[in-house]
């Protein structure tokens, strides 16, 4: 069977066929496995949950040159991988080379599941999949559903699966019909009002020369914040009536400000359709990017930007469902690149509900455990989804920690300089919090010891020794 694909499918259709080579869009789930794993009953769930979700087994072609979805059973099963002998490090380099394959969209379609196995007791289960087939929400779903089913195999009983109400074939019909409608007018004329006259690129400085073709090669740079900076982060939030995330969001354009000297610039920030929560149970991708601008002078506090985040996001919600894809058309832009440039620099904040155990465990880094049965599940940290933009700052926010990874162009920019900008984010958001009423240009991006290092490579003095700390 045929089906349509969504906008957002069609615009990641159009880079795969632009770089069918890169893994950027790859979204992984890798998880370890200690104890008794049930390898046979483990095969069973992946078929049958392949067998529930179709996105899982479509492959994404061309049908008389238009892109669309075909199914396809028999196309995901469970690969089962001897990795016996492998220490911590041979194995990070085996599930790390498994995330960076390449999905062949239209021969083997959009999703993988690989076990990696060492000793009876002791396994890596990975789980990879276009981001043209899902989105972090649909990736969680998907294991859930494998977990339930592995349970439901081991006690000869049939998963407690709620029945599927909608299919995402469901989600792109009702997409073209909000675009057949005057809603959509609505929108994009809301989108037109907001952006009108701000520039399309954001002028970062790089460290190499931007090629003349986008490579999609990428690597990430994870930081924690310290606890006196989340604990600042939280009660500026609440003293000014805002959300941690919208006041992380308006101190991240400070720094943009800060590396750009640019006054006026636009980021991109990950958000999902309103009209996707009616497939909840359904995967698929439902992600769609919402556009901030940020205007500033040498006058512009902290309050400022975070106050106009705030007002500027309660607008753009309320218009998420236009997609991201189709701004380039709205703002008159001459090509599909004019939208890419939209959001070279893009924010992802993800907010963790310690009461969804597999979602925690995806999101707050190694060493966070979870019982399942028998078994005891750790995630792997590893990068991914790197290369898609310019920059992406990706913030993981749980009840007490802030968690980040900057996710760069590694043709862009060094992994110095990322690291410096980490570092004067995190310098950013304290000074923030200790008086949002100053001025963002005012504030030191540089300790002592740094600005000594400036000095002497700016008047060739070789500093003394214990000069620097």
């Amino acid at each position: 069977m045929e089906h349509a694909l969504s906008v957002g499918q069609n615009a990641l259709w159009l880079i795969h066929r632009m770089a069918p080579e890169t893994a950027a869009y790859n979204v992984a789930w890798p998880m370890r496995v200690r104890g008794p794993l049930d390898v046979p009953a483990l095969l069973r769930a992946v078929a049958m949950t392949v067998e529930r979700h179709d996105m899982l087994r479509s492959l994404f072609t061309e049908i008389a040159g238009v892109p669309g979805r075909v199914l396809q059973d028999g196309l995901v099963g469970l690969d089962v991988r001897d990795a016996r002998g492998a220490d911590d490090a041979r194995l990070t380099e085996l599930v790390q080379a498994e995330i960076a394959r390449p999905f062949k969209l239209d021969i083997d379609g959009a999703a993988r599941f690989v076990l990696f196995k060492m000793t009876s007791e002791d396994a890596v289960l990975l789980f990879v999949v276009h981001h043209i087939a899902t989105d972090f929400a649909s990736l969680t779903l998907v294991v859930k559903d494998l977990l339930e089913a592995y349970r439901a195999v081991r006690e000869a009983r049939d998963p407690d699966w709620a029945p599927l109400a909608h299919t995402y074939a469901d989600f792109v019909a009702a997409e073209q019909r909000l675009l057949e409608s005057p809603r959509a007018e609505e929108m994009a004329a809301y989108w037109r009002s907001a952006l009108r006259g701000a520039p399309a690129t954001l002028e970062l400085a790089l460290d190499h020369p931007r090629p003349a073709r986008q490579r999609f090669q990428g690597a990430g740079y994870r930081f924690q914040l310290p606890q006196d900076v989340v604990d600042g982060i939280f009660h500026a939030s609440r003293k000014a009536r805002v959300t941690p995330v919208r006041h992380m969001l308006g101190v991240f354009q400070a720094l943009l400000y800060r590396c750009s000297a640019q006054h006026d610039f636009l980021i991109g920030c990950d958000s999902q359709s309103s009209m996707g929560l009616a497939n909840r149970g359904v995967p698929g991708y439902y992600s769609n990017k919402i556009v901030l601008r940020a205007q500033c002078t040498t006058a512009t506090t902290f309050r400022d930007l975070i106050t106009d985040v705030n007002t500027q996001m309660s607008g753009a919600m309320a218009n998420v469902d236009f997609p991201f894809a189709m701004l380039h058309r709205a703002l008159g832009l001459p090509s599909r690149a004019g939208t890419q440039a939209l959001a070279q620099v893009s924010v992802s904040m993800i907010t963790v509900d310690p009461r969804d155990e597999l979602v925690s465990l995806a999101n707050l880094g190694e060493g966070h455990e979870v019982a399942f049965d028998e078994l005891r599940l750790s995630a792997l940290d590893l990068p991914q989804q790197v290369g898609q933009t310019d920059l992406v700052l990706e913030v993981v926010r749980s009840r007490d920690s802030v968690r980040c990874v900057l996710k760069y162009d590694t043709d862009l920019f060094t992994a110095a300089s990322i690291q410096r900008m980490a570092t004067h984010y995190e310098r950013l958001l304290r000074a923030a919090a200790a008086d949002p009423g100053q001025r963002v240009a005012s504030v030191s991006l540089v300790d002592e010891s740094e600005r000594a290092r400036l000095l002497a490579f700016a008047t060739g003095r070789r500093p003394a020794e214990g000069d620097l700390s």
